[in-house]
């Protein structure tokens, strides 16, 4: 896992000797969860599963979420257990984007406390930065709870990637003697029979989409602010501008509702029925 362009399916190629398509543009090339060829590593069969980010450029956070919790599901039912879950991180990001952090809290929540000693955060493109400033962000993305600080408390353990086939399955290697254990997500879809909606990821992505609807409004006050000071002083330009950012601000807020809207019916209507309340109350009030 990780967010899009963060080095997932050159990770796996390498380590399996695939041919999965890689991204060389601003579109991202993996939108479905694809399952490597398997490969034998000290006599054992391998299988490493490629997914999605959540910012994917083709599909939204609530159809990620709803096809990883399917396949996940899916493969939990069948008797299958991960040994380990890989978070991919790009050492040479100078610094640690919204998008990147919005990921790595979904990640936890996917996975859940009780499967961190099984997660593995694997920082890459090592061989495209400066070794001390690589190491200054490794600790700086280790002791800081907004970064990956609590999955390493919980037991995630870190390896950086030289982008060689030696480098993967020296990675590799240290997970295979883990013991499987099913992720959060798929004991409280499977086990405790609960809706997407109501998982501890479904709860984290409704929070950050009402958090979205919250900023906007918050805009939408002062573009009505904006527009008003335009038409005192008669400001043609500027009064065509604060439309077309309220016409955007509309689109946005409508296609969040419908995110929120899917997710509640993914799995069971149960849903998180204080959070769409609130959702209601928020959007009603734009």
């Amino acid at each position: 896992m990780g967010p899009t362009g963060s080095g997932k399916t050159t990770f796996i190629n390498l380590a399996s000797g695939g041919d999965m398509r890689v991204g060389a543009g601003l579109k991202s090339c993996t939108d479905a969860v694809q399952i490597a060829k398997p490969f034998v590593l000290d006599g054992r069969t391998v299988t490493l599963i490629d997914t999605p980010g959540f910012d994917d450029t083709t599909k939204s956070d609530a159809q990620i979420l709803e096809m990883l919790a399917d396949y996940l599901s899916q493969e939990y039912e069948a008797g299958k257990r991960l040994n380990a879950v890989i978070y991919v991180h790009r050492i040479t990001d100078v610094r640690m984007s919204g998008i990147s952090t919005r990921t790595f809290r979904m990640f936890r929540q996917l996975c859940g406390n009780g499967t961190m000693s099984n997660a593995a955060i694997v920082t890459n493109h090592w061989e495209s930065v400066d070794e001390a400033v690589g190491r200054a962000r490794e600790q700086e993305l280790a002791s800081q709870s907004i970064f990956f600080k609590l999955a390493f408390d919980g037991g995630a353990r870190s390896y950086r990637h030289y982008n060689t086939v030696e480098s993967a399955h020296n990675i590799i290697r240290q997970l295979l003697g883990n013991l499987p254990k099913p992720l959060l997500i798929q004991e409280q879809i499977v086990d405790q029979h609960m809706s997407l909606a109501d998982t501890d990821a479904g709860t984290e992505l409704s929070r950050e989409m009402l958090q979205q609807i919250e900023n906007h409004k918050e805009e939408g006050r002062i573009l009505k602010e904006q527009m008003e000071e335009a038409i005192r002083n008669k400001d043609e330009q500027m009064k065509r501008w604060i439309e077309e950012q309220s016409k955007m601000m509309e689109r946005e807020t409508a296609r969040l509702r419908d995110e929120i809207a899917r997710l509640r019916s993914c799995r069971g209507r149960r849903g998180l029925r204080r959070v769409f309340c609130e959702v209601g109350r928020i959007v009603g009030d734009l």
